[in-house]
């Protein structure tokens, strides 16, 4: 495996990230859980119906709404293959 992989080092960074950032995170969501429930569901409430407003305002995904429904499936068999051969060449 190549030591300057670009991915792996972004990913050893955002994970020596999430590490120093639950030290202090950590105690605040276990004193409010439900309030970090409720603002997670409302932020991914928000961005779904954001996504569904502007998808609306494309006339090609209004009229013909099999053609969102293909870029999706596409993209979800384009992220499983990259999953795949990231994970084979390990």
């Amino acid at each position: 495996m190549n030591p300057n992989d670009p991915i792996k080092i972004a990913e050893e960074v955002v994970r020596l990230m999430d590490n120093e950032a639950n030290k202090y995170a950590r105690p605040v969501f276990k004193r409010y859980p439900l309030v970090f429930s409720f603002l997670t569901i409302f932020s991914a409430a928000a961005i779904l119906h954001g996504f569904e407003l502007w998808a609306d305002r494309i006339e090609i995904f209004r009229e013909k709404p099999i053609v969102l429904i293909a870029l999706g499936v596409l993209g979800l068999l384009i992220t499983g293959t990259l999953y795949k051969f990231l994970r084979k060449n390990r």
